[in-house]
């Protein structure tokens, strides 16, 4: 009985771990299965990555690569399998030495590379490699990004800086780049020339506190203004003096605009500093002579206002026209001495036909015009007095008796020049004659 019980007890055993093994097969027949499914979706993921994915041995073989990474390179596959690293690296193998020990003692790299495609050209790529370890084995696991693109859009963003420094360089204006407080962040070289500025000299600090204004405060708070109201948003002018090489100055109409964000806030200020010296002087010379043409002009009016015609044997007369007044009194006065002096003139004829108002003042004036001619040995005829000038006259007490007074022009030439053809000088009791 014991021994049957034995048995039985021993095929129960055998039942049960005949049932964990089948339970662990499929146990492990599920993990496989997991793990496979897992390896699929890596194995996928890494066909369909842009980057291009390779697995290097120890030694520099091509273990293992995606089709992007054969896209790269221009291989196919099959053939990359049979290749070395170092056909697809163009360094000196000493070289590609030093990164794979690099790589074994950080464990991964992030570097710069070129890969020679299979036509020769040289690909510019970015490699990060990692050293993989699985058991016994090691190898390497590396993606590969193009950066042709990249450096194709890099280039192009250096050819654009340049092409705007050189213009921002070469341009005739002071250019100089503001905050929107006014710091100076940067200068084109125009202005930095002009000013004498050393590289990094004077930035960081308000403009309008810059060294080479004319003008002291004044000038700085013209600048201040300017720039207050370009960050306001507001494009703003002023115009100022810049201190140059060899105590040269320069007139420059500074204006400022204000660069916006997309919500329209002044992220920076550009002042433009355009040269306008030349045309300042232009304008002031042009002025000066215009002020010459204007002053001629004055003296010809003048000439024509108080003409001065000069007759034979001594005689000049001066017919005066118009209204008369201070001015033109004293430049009667001036005109006439200067013609007695150079024509040598024995005798003067004023004649105030065309003069329709004679008031005290200018009655006044012609007297003292009169008895100035006489002192310089000329006698004076007043032709052309009227009876209100008359009336004038002896109204404010004007003593007559040094001066001939006729009632025309004609009879005035007549008097004068009888008296030269009978040789007399001047009558010692002038008189008035009715022509």
């Amino acid at each position: 009985m014991e021994g049957r019980a034995n048995v039985e007890t021993d095929q129960d055993s055998i039942e049960r771990l005949r049932v964990e093994n089948a339970g662990l097969r499929k146990e492990i027949d599920r993990l496989r299965e997991q793990l496979g499914r897992r390896e699929e979706r890596t194995r996928l993921i890494l066909q369909a990555a842009g980057e291009g994915f390779h697995v290097v041995g120890m030694n520099g073989e091509i273990l293992d690569c995606n089709p992007s990474f054969a896209g790269i390179v221009g291989y196919d596959r099959s053939e990359l399998l049979t290749m070395n690293i170092g056909q697809i690296d163009p360094r000196p193998p000493h070289e590609v030495v030093m990164v794979i020990e690099e790589i074994k003692a950080r464990g991964s790299l992030r570097f710069l590379a070129r890969h020679r495609h299979k036509d020769g050209h040289l690909i510019d790529v970015e490699v990060s490699s990692h050293l993989v370890q699985s058991g016994d084995e090691q190898f390497f696991s590396a993606f590969s990004r193009p950066l042709t693109e990249q450096l194709k859009r890099e280039q192009a963003l250096r050819e654009s800086e340049q092409k705007f420094r050189a213009i921002f360089d070469e341009t005739s204006m002071f250019i100089g780049l503001l905050t929107p407080d006014g710091d100076l962040i940067e200068r084109n070289r125009t202005m930095a020339d002009f000013t004498g500025a050393r590289p990094g000299e004077a930035r960081g600090g308000p403009l309008w506190e810059a060294p080479f204004w004319v003008g002291g405060a004044s000038a700085g708070e013209r600048i201040r203004e300017c720039v207050r109201r370009a960050a306001s948003g507001e494009p703003s002018s002023c115009e100022v003096q810049i201190h140059g090489p060899g105590g040269r100055v320069a007139t420059l109409d500074l204006k400022m605009k204000p660069i916006l964000d997309t919500l329209g806030q002044s992220v920076l200020l550009i002042a433009e500093g355009y040269d306008v010296t030349e045309l300042r002087r232009a304008e002031a010379e042009r002025a000066a002579l215009q002020a010459q043409m204007i002053d001629a002009q004055e003296a010809t009016i003048r000439e024509l206002s108080t003409p001065l015609i000069p007759l034979d044997a001594g005689i000049l007369v001066m017919p005066l026209v118009g209204r008369l007044d201070r001015v033109r009194i004293e430049q009667l006065l001036e005109r006439l001495l200067q013609g007695v002096v150079a024509q040598r003139a024995a005798t003067v004829i004023l004649d105030v036909t065309g003069v329709p108002v004679v008031d005290a003042e200018i009655a006044d004036s012609l007297i003292r015009a009169a008895q100035a001619v006489k002192l310089l040995g000329a006698e004076v005829i007043l032709t052309g007095v009227g009876p209100e000038v008359a009336q004038t006259m002896v109204g404010i007490g004007i003593d007559l008796r040094e001066i001939v007074t006729l009632s025309s022009l004609q009879s005035g030439l007549h008097h004068a020049l009888g008296r030269s053809r009978r040789g007399g000088r001047r009558s010692s009791s002038p008189r008035r004659r009715d022509g």
